[in-house]
């Protein structure tokens, strides 16, 4: 078990750390392409928007007061 948490530790130091290969900015650039979906909405297709647009029209239509429709 020793030798496995001393592979692990001596990888984990080799990727993170003052003697690490891998320069802090690559590691925030990682970051920033994993959340990006997250972190940037992404525009609605022309179907969804279409269908948000008529589900207000209805709802005002019917006065719901919720903008949606009955």
């Amino acid at each position: 078990m020793d030798q496995y948490l001393e592979t692990a530790y001596d990888v984990t130091s080799a990727l993170f750390g003052p003697s690490s290969g891998v320069p802090w900015w690559a590691w925030m650039a990682v970051l920033v392409a994993l959340f990006w979906k997250v972190a940037v909405k992404e525009p609605k297709s022309v179907r969804e928007a279409a269908a948000e647009r008529d589900d207000l029209m209805l709802g005002q239509m019917f006065s719901d007061g919720k903008g949606k429709k009955k």
